[in-house]
């Protein structure tokens, strides 16, 4: 079977993307698309055979394509990847495969659901000279191995219009060539770094011209790197072990003009020995692989898999931070919009629901938006929400000092949804939970949220010191302003609760309509922070379901008790415990909340059912908080696109009220 493919770009790699569909015998170049029809008829034009010339739209649509060759610049690999794994085309991206990590999760996202291969064109990984590097490395030809040092550099004039000197489009050594000495430190490592650093010189456009970077791996292994686009570097690798060494001189090309490989392996006490070999062209070598992958029906490949590329943009973003080097599309003023290019507008979540005081429909999961580390991670994250039919947002005044609200409102904005969602607010936290602080930080929040009004209101933290009349009395100030639509308490006891709707219906005043405290599976043993409260004991469940209260918790899947994180912390008793979510608490901490007799039965039964039920005990976790018979809204806190898609099929698990006694340890 022949694999047909239509190229995206016409570039230089674009050109020599098409010498290898036409040296190879199981692919064949059919199409070129590119922004102007004169680009695509001028490269069209120079190729053998048949090579028709269309517009980018064209060519996704076009069926006689079965794949696709992205070469195009950084920013618009995203956005071309995913349409065409939509259109049903297989997909080969030049890398780095998207400007960060969270492009990278939604075109993996987009490749399994749509279920087409894609594979970041790293094509020295399809090179047989890169398969003998690690099988003499994990057949301990040199030993251990404890040290690498790769680079790959190369010098041209600064040129503040090109591609490679502009910020907007990505540039800079570490992204363009720098992604290579970084996949082949992981590749040899055989997993993540625990620990990079790096500097650069930025030039004046903001990318990095020459940079290094340190990686730090657990048992051991160090690895120094250095990239540069005004710098000729050796762009070599050298991999150091406790028995030997191997020089490698041509690690990324692979092989010579006339098809050979060689590298050097020098064995503790040995002369060098030279290792060598022959080899197809490069490009065709990895083209072939992946009419390989396709005709095997192999969406993911083994030479560079989706959570390689996953794992390599990580490291991409932590190099570019270390070194200070941001772009353009990754800012709040410089995004470009959703990377599908149109925000999609699916029907509502099933199983939406309504709060007291709210005409629009909530979907009865919330996003959370108090983590993301940026309007690149956000957005995609939230879009990707969005059109799986989430329409509430629960953020703060304190998140981030501001930050996520600034980020949530930037993004509402940009997309003209603010009367298509829900957003949830809050204020009045310590040490500023006082009633004359609502008022100017509300302001500050709504100019932050870019709207006149949060729908939902909640005073972050209570405090006993205060009437709670005189909270009632400065909330109501702010709904009769048009300011708050509803409001709740966040952090409140179950008596201050009462008192605060009994003082707003004897002064005729909106009473709270929504709490928004800690329920999930399973209990809080100790409180994760100051402060806080839970709604879990009979009583509060009892007044809620009495009074028709929304409930919106948060931790609402025991932030990941319900996962094998557990399992986790257990092994690792006497053992320094990481953070595990980039923010606080720990892994140790979380222990502290989580761990105890009554909590472990309660995950076990979670674990027996999900089993039955086939889908994992995380999910059956929620759907009991889903199941309660009050008006409940779990808030969410994924941080990937697959923690989101799980946490929506929880919607799918129906548990009776015997179940979820069962579950609670109620029976």
């Amino acid at each position: 079977m022949t694999l047909r493919w239509g190229i995206l770009g016409t570039g230089n790699i674009a050109r020599t993307f098409a010498r290898a569909a036409d040296q190879s015998s199981r692919n064949e170049l059919v199409a070129v698309g590119s922004r102007t029809q004169d680009q695509a008829r001028a490269f069209a034009d120079k190729q053998s055979g048949a090579v028709a010339a269309m517009s980018y739209a064209e060519l996704l649509q076009a069926p006689e394509v079965d794949a696709v060759y992205v070469a195009t610049p950084h920013p618009t690999h995203a956005g071309l990847t995913i349409a065409a794994l939509e259109a049903g085309k297989h997909v080969l991206c030049e890398k780095p495969l998207g400007l960060n990590h969270a492009e990278v999760m939604a075109m993996v996202d987009a490749a399994r659901e749509s279920e087409r291969f894609l594979m970041e064109a790293f094509m020295y990984r399809c090179h047989p000279q890169t398969e003998r590097l690690l099988e003499l490395v994990r057949d301990g030809a040199i030993g251990e191995l404890r040290h690498l040092s790769a680079s790959f550099g190369f010098q041209v004039p600064e040129q503040p219009e090109s591609r490679l000197f502009a910020n907007s489009l990505g540039g800079g050594g570490i992204m363009d060539v720098g992604c290579y000495p970084i996949s082949v430190a992981r590749l040899f490592a055989g997993r993540e770094p625990a620990e990079l650093t790096g500097t650069a010189h930025l030039g004046a456009t903001g990318v990095d011209h020459w940079a290094c970077a340190s990686l730090a791996f657990e048992g051991g292994l160090s690895a120094q790197l250095a990239t540069g686009i005004t710098l000729n570097l050796d762009n070599a690798i050298e991999l150091y072990g406790s028995e030997g060494r191997i020089s490698v001189p041509n690690p990324w090309m692979g092989s010579d003009a006339d098809g050979t490989w060689a590298f050097t392996l020098t064995r503790q006490g040995s002369e060098p020995e030279k290792i060598t070999g022959q080899a197809e062209p490069l490009y065709v070598l990895e083209i072939d692989h992946v009419a390989d992958c396709v005709a095997d029906g192999t969406l993911s490949s083994p030479a560079m898999s989706w959570e390689d590329s996953l794992g390599n943009a990580r490291c991409l973003d932590d190099w570019r931070k270390a070194a200070g080097v941001r772009f353009e599309p990754e800012t709040t003023a410089g995004h470009p919009g959703p990377i599908r290019g149109t925000l999609k507008r699916p029907k509502m979540l099933a199983m939406a629901g309504s709060v007291p005081g709210l005409e629009r429909p909530v979907s009865r999961l919330v996003m959370g938006c108090d983590n993301q580390p940026g309007m690149a991670h956000a957005a995609i994250l939230w879009d990707h929400y969005f059109s799986l039919g989430g329409n509430c947002f629960d953020t703060a005044y304190i998140y981030g000092g501001g930050r996520m609200e600034t980020l949530l409102g930037a993004w509402q904005e940009a997309r003209g949804i603010r009367d298509e969602i829900v957003i949830i607010g809050k204020g009045a936290h310590t040490p500023d939970d006082h009633p004359e602080a609502i008022a100017p930080q509300l302001a500050e929040s709504l100019t932050r949220l870019r709207t006149d009004a949060v729908d939902v209101y909640f005073l972050h933290r209570d405090n006993l010191d205060v009437p709670v009349g005189e909270f009632v009395d400065a909330v109501n100030v702010e709904i009769r302003a048009g300011r708050i639509r509803t409001w709740g308490g966040s952090n409140w006891t179950l008596e201050r609760v009462k008192a605060a709707n009994a003082y707003a219906a004897e002064t005729g005043q909106q009473a709270m309509s929504a709490i928004s405290n800690n329920f999930s599976l399973a209990h809080m043993v100790k409180a994760l922070w100051p402060g806080v409260k839970t709604a879990t004991e009979p009583a509060f469940r009892a007044y809620l379901a009495e009074t028709g209260m929304a409930l919106m918790p948060w931790s609402s899947q025991a932030r990941g008790f319900f996962t094998p994180w557990a399992e986790e912390v257990m092994a690792q008793t006497g053992r320094e415990n990481p953070v595990i979510t980039g923010v606080q608490p720990t892994m140790a901490e979380l222990a502290e909340t989580w761990f105890s007799e009554d909590n472990f039965e309660r995950r076990r039964r979670a674990v027996s059912l999900a089993e039955e039920r086939g889908v994992t005990p995380i999910q059956v976790a929620l759907a009991y908080v889903i199941a309660q018979p009050v008006p409940c809204f779990p808030l969410i806190g994924p941080r990937q696109l697959e923690e989101t898609r799980s946490s929506l099929a929880a919607l799918d698990v129906s548990l009776s009220a015997a179940e979820c006694a069962w579950l609670n340890l109620e029976d």
